[in-house]
């Protein structure tokens, strides 16, 4: 890694990492600013180490089409050892498994129209960045990346919730299956009594059942 990570930035480096050990899922929630994508990008770092000992697949990252090209040169800049290509554009093309870059970038519009292609093969990582792309349910693009076949998800965003506690079911029910139960049961359980009845104990039921799965640090 070409740079120095702050204190808070290995801290979330090494989240990620337990993460990953374990398999589980999780949305990187720091405000804007702190360096979400610098931690991801050691967190890339450490997968494809991985990869070249056996024991890990390719990582596929999701963003904004105004990010794709910010993604390509903060890579470049700061893990310039690692292997990166962008499936965007009219000429795209997936490389075959076995010659696929460490980490290849797409946009949300793109990963739509061609999640087939993209989960013919099961990802190590996917990582969402401005995951609240994905915070409506019933979106087509949300039950998209819900059903690709990754196996973590990393969701960055500054934003987790924006309106409504049902964005963070959304958010979950992609990192980590199943951890809030069904929608009607998250409704019953946690949205309705914390929003409506503003219940501490569902609150903080609610902190202690998504604490292991989301980080999130302020600039304050």
């Amino acid at each position: 890694l070409d740079a120095t990570l702050r204190s808070y930035q290995e801290e979330g480096y090494r989240w990620l990492c337990l993460l990953g050990k374990l398999e589980f899922g999780g949305i990187l929630a720091d405000d804007m600013g702190l360096g979400k994508t610098l931690q991801t990008i050691a967190y890339l770092l450490h997968e494809a180490h991985n990869r070249t000992q056996g024991r890990a697949g390719a990582s596929l990252v999701v963003c904004p089409a105004s990010l794709v090209y910010n993604w390509m040169a903060e890579l470049e800049r700061f893990a310039p050892g690692l292997t990166a290509s962008v499936y965007h554009g009219s000429a795209r093309q997936l490389a075959p498994v076995e010659e696929r870059p460490d980490v290849t970038i797409t946009t949300y519009g793109t990963f739509k129209r061609d999640a087939a292609v993209l989960g013919a093969e099961t990802w190590r990582l996917m990582v969402l960045d401005e995951a609240q792309a994905v915070k409506n349910t019933g979106s087509g693009i949300t039950q998209a990346v819900r059903d690709f076949p990754a196996r973590q998800v990393i969701a960055m965003s500054g934003t987790p919730v924006e309106n409504r506690l049902m964005e963070y079911w959304s958010l979950l029910s992609i990192v980590q299956p199943g951890i809030l139960g069904t929608q009607d049961e998250f409704m019953k359980s946690f949205a309705k009594p914390i929003e409506t009845d503003r219940n501490e104990r569902a609150l903080e039921a609610f902190r202690l059942v998504t604490a292991p799965f989301m980080l999130r640090r302020l600039k304050t």
